[in-house]
């Protein structure tokens, strides 16, 4: 379709219109907004954020010594932070459905190692498991929509425009335009941001497959809220309109739509359609407070602005309910692991949530069950997220897949 058809009126001063925008453009080692236009009546061409803010994501190019000859790499990071689907819910989360200017806004202009004093070392530019990240593209995807940027629906009867699916798909469309034969792809996020990798490796793969590119796809997804329950279904995911953007990929929606096995389903759909040498994993917390926290929302065992966010949180969880949220999380790791050799799950003891480490350096051990002792022996994932995160493979523990 013609950019003449693309409206840019909802773009920020200091963003760059992403459909007359060419990668090649920008200056290397430099952060740049890059704004998708809008579009009218066309499947997810309504990028925007759930207050009706202008949409924007960050790009930076690796610096010339570091881009070489050859075919491109990219790194694909999608931000977290939270959920809503109802007035209370997104009242609570209101802070997080504009554009996250002030933090963002500082990084226009800038290049990734001048943030690594104030914010620790950051993804793109690091070595991670003998990767240089600092020769990869880094995108990074904004969230502002508060539907684990997969949403479909720009008009709700309380006001917010949940298209998350939206902005995910336009910022894809960008990198497919000025990227067409790319080396490795890397994607990952954390918490919503980690949620939605299955679809984005899925849209990914798709793409270049059918433009008969071969390239490789990995992906790590920290701390994702996974599960959904009955209630949620009925009253939560139906008010993102994820359906227009799992069309997309393939996925029998209807089917799924009101089974708690949905996002197993999505998951297992992704995998079956996976190249066996991409690797995709799954590092998640067992005591994961804010994911247990979403778990009781999601169950209609507890309400946005209840009690439950104070620093007894853990201890006002009903015990019930916590072991209820990990078996059914372990079953499905168990299963789906089983299922498909390029699949991990990575655990971590503890009630911290998104403590991976692709931006900060932190410490943390992980465990691994017997049925992933095989990536001790073929580690291309796991020396990776060892390395990233710093950690200490303290040896098998059992029992938790």
């Amino acid at each position: 379709m013609s950019v003449y058809n693309i409206s840019h009126e909802y773009c920020d001063t200091d963003a760059l219109p992403a459909e007359t925008t060419n990668v090649s453009s920008l200056q290397p080692d430099q952060f740049y907004k890059i704004c998708p236009g809008q579009y009218k009546d066309v499947t997810l061409g309504q990028p925007r954020c759930g207050d009706g803010s202008n949409f924007s994501f960050i790009v930076s190019r690796p610096p010339e010594d570091k881009q070489g000859n050859g075919r491109e790499k990219i790194v694909i990071e999608l931000s977290g932070g939270g959920a809503c689907w109802d007035t209370i819910s997104c009242a609570m989360q209101s802070m997080f459905l504009s554009f996250p200017q002030e933090w963002l806004g500082l990084f226009v202009g800038k290049s990734c190692s001048s943030f690594n004093d104030w914010m620790g070392s950051m993804l793109c530019s690091k070595t991670v498991g003998g990767i240089d990240f600092s020769e990869y593209t880094f995108v990074m995807i904004p969230y502002c929509t508060q539907d684990v940027h997969l949403g479909g629906e720009p008009s709700t009867d309380y006001g917010v425009r949940h298209v998350g699916g939206h902005n995910l798909y336009r910022t894809l469309t960008w990198i497919f335009d000025n990227f067409p034969d790319p080396s490795h792809i890397f994607i990952t996020g954390c918490s919503a941001g980690a949620t939605p990798l299955p679809v984005v490796y899925d849209l990914i793969n798709s793409h270049y497959r059918e433009n008969g590119k071969q390239v490789q796809i990995n992906g790590i997804a920290d701390s994702p809220v996974y599960l959904t329950p009955s209630y949620f279904l009925e009253n939560g995911l139906q008010q993102w309109n994820v359906e227009t953007i799992l069309n997309m990929i393939g996925f029998d929606y209807d089917t799924y739509k009101s089974d708690e096995d949905f996002p197993s389903a999505v998951l297992d759909h992704t995998l079956d359609d996976s190249k066996p040498t991409d690797k995709l994993g799954f590092v998640l917390h067992d005591g994961d407070a804010v994911s247990l926290l979403y778990y009781a929302f999601m169950t209609g065992g507890a309400e946005f602005g209840s009690d439950l966010f104070d620093r007894n949180l853990r201890r006002q969880l009903n015990t019930d309910m916590q072991s209820e949220w990990w078996a059914e999380i372990s079953d499905s790791m168990s299963t789906l692991t089983n299922e498909h050799t390029n699949f991990h799950s990575f655990i971590i003891e503890g009630t911290d949530h998104c403590t991976f480490g692709l931006v900060s350096n932190i410490s943390i051990n992980v465990y691994v069950s017997k049925s992933d002792a095989i990536w001790i022996l073929t580690p291309l994932l796991l020396s990776r997220m060892q390395r990233m995160c710093h950690c200490n493979l303290q040896g098998l523990k059992n029992g938790h897949l």
